[in-house]
């Protein structure tokens, strides 16, 4: 048994050693004519391919380009269509020996054709030409599009109201879809002028989008396109009051809704002004929705001020003492109040209380906002502001038990950018960075990111603060765009007067042009370099809560 297993594996290696052998020995390849064949035409491969003096092919292997095939040694092919094909020979049955060449087949006149199958809506697609030219006599060309398309190459033709380029191929993209766009080619060989129209359609793309959660109105939803950014669409699902944090997640948003009373409130054990919520909806069916709990009744410091969500669960803070968590289905109703903190432990959905994790100077603060919460790696991160500010790392096992508190010492993994009091964070898992919004100290202000271990913090934008409750509570990273988008809101929202030594606030946005309200973006940071400047995907929106919607949709 043993021989025959050496047998079979020297066989193998002496089978494989051949074939490479033979393989290094073989050179494929082939020759066509006529040169510039016209559609129509008769064209004539020569295989040209060569081996050693015992090699002989074990087969033939055809693939013109146009669905059409042969296993002849030396085929003759027709073309019923103008156009550029890759021609490929295959001269062994196994596909590892391979020829390929570019063929163009022309018309009696100029054929306007694109390098993609199809030309999608803000995608680029090169527009280029063929054209019967034996003599390589001069060519002269203007191209005419419409005023969708759009282009660095193309200028203004008034006299035509349209776009035009006198260049040899145009690289555009178009700004309308499901629709039929007409391209029309002047071109010039020597004496003869063609005039050659086309039509292409425009076809729609599934993408990703950023969803924005407006106070009082509804979410919006603005798809994130290669080339540039189409007009909103309102998904009908109610915002709530104060939508914070909004997150995605099974093709449903969640919604974290603060209520209307988002500020501190001295008596939070005993008020009952609370009216928030965190509500789930299907993003493309407003309709199909459910609350997942309300604090109606209870205090307003329960409300929902920041959320987090996984796999499985779903994560918030109120307004400075508590965390929760549940599981991603539930419907848990009016929220659960025990009459006291201490009691408030044994609550199902309780997670955690900074009582537990470590006290006042030495760790967590009670009584400062929290700045949100996120569960990466196995750790908790929990940020908050204040006389305890910065993110707080914990495990599960840094949870003390009931009745137990700890004043003397922070969580196991400590706390990391404690100089910055942290009104909403998130984190980019791909490149391990974390991007967080700052309201104190003053020198501070503005949108920050740093590495991981809260290390080479820098700032990405020191735009002023409408409020410091309120501020920068949305921020979402996306890889594929590689960008991070955060909502932005200008104090001149909330009545502000013009920051001083200005007249007005459109003297001051003259200077500080990405200062204006709206849904700002900026490349992502990486190991290599740092965070792009500051754009805008969509200025003039007045949003709280952001999202990335990573399921592609139209």
């Amino acid at each position: 048994m043993m021989y025959r297993k050496y047998h079979s594996l020297l066989f193998f290696i002496f089978t494989i050693f051949t074939f490479i052998s033979c393989s290094d020995n073989v050179t494929p390849g082939f020759t066509y004519s006529p040169e510039m064949p016209k559609r129509g035409h008769k064209v004539t491969f020569t295989n040209t391919t060569t081996g050693d003096d015992d090699w002989k092919a074990d087969s033939w292997g055809w693939r013109f380009g146009d669905g059409y095939t042969s296993t002849s040694e030396s085929p003759v092919h027709t073309y019923t269509r103008a156009g550029v094909y890759t021609v490929t020979l295959m001269v062994d049955s196994n596909k590892h020996l391979t020829k390929s060449l570019e063929l163009s087949v022309y018309d009696t006149i100029p054929v306007i054709y694109t390098d993609v199958d199809s030309v999608e809506y803000y995608r680029t697609a090169t527009f280029k030409f063929l054209a019967y030219n034996p003599y390589s006599e001069d060519v002269t060309y203007e191209w005419h599009f419409s005023n969708n398309a759009v282009s660095d190459q193309l200028v203004k033709d008034s006299a035509n109201n349209n776009l035009k380029c006198n260049d040899k191929t145009v690289k555009v993209y178009f700004t309308q879809r499901n629709i039929d766009e007409y391209v029309n080619l002047e071109i010039t060989i020597g004496d003869s002028i063609y005039n050659v129209p086309d039509t292409v359609f425009i076809h729609d793309i599934k993408a990703r989008s950023i969803l924005m959660a407006q106070k009082g109105g509804d979410i919006l939803r603005q798809r994130i396109l290669e080339n540039g950014f189409e007009d909103f669409t309102n998904t009908g699902i109610s915002s709530g009051k104060y939508p914070f944090n909004i997150k995605t997640g099974n093709n449903l948003v969640y919604i974290f809704d603060a209520g209307d009373n988002y500020e501190y409130n001295a008596n939070w054990l005993t008020d009952t002004s609370g009216n928030g919520n965190i509500r789930a909806a299907e993003i493309s069916d407003a309709t199909n929705s459910h609350e997942v709990i309300n604090n109606n009744g209870k205090s307003s410091h329960f409300g929902f001020f920041n959320g987090y969500i996984d796999d499985d669960y779903i994560y918030w803070t109120d307004y400075s003492e508590f965390l929760y968590k549940t599981a991603l289905n539930s419907s848990l109703g009016n929220f659960i109040w025990n009459g006291s903190s201490d009691a408030q432990t044994t609550v199902p959905y309780y997670l955690a209380k900074v009582d537990r994790l470590g006290y006042y100077g030495n760790g967590l603060s009670s009584n400062q906002m929290s700045g949100g919460i996120c569960y990466f790696d196995d750790v908790y991160f929990w940020a908050k502001g204040g006389s305890g500010k910065g993110i707080y790392r914990f495990l599960a096992s840094d949870i003390l038990t009931a009745n137990a508190t700890n004043t003397t010492s922070e969580p196991s993994l400590g706390a990391i950018l404690s100089d910055y009091s942290i009104r909403a964070f998130t984190i980019d898992e791909i490149n391990q960075k974390i991007y967080f919004s700052v309201t104190a100290p003053a020198d501070k202000i503005g949108l920050w990111v740093s590495n991981m271990s809260g290390n080479n913090a820098a700032r990405i934008d020191d735009a002023p603060m409408d409020d410091a409750s309120l501020y920068i509570t949305g921020i979402a990273v996306d890889n594929e765009s590689n960008k991070v988008y955060w909502a932005y809101r200008s104090p001149e929202t909330v009545g502000a007067s013009a920051p001083s030594g200005y007249t007005s606030w459109a003297d001051y946005y003259s200077d500080y042009p990405t200062h204006r309200t709206g849904i700002k973006m900026a490349s992502l940071a990486t190991l290599y370099k740092p965070a792009g400047s500051v754009e805008y995907f969509r200025e003039g929106i007045i949003a709280y809560g952001i999202c990335l919607d990573k399921y592609l949709k139209y």
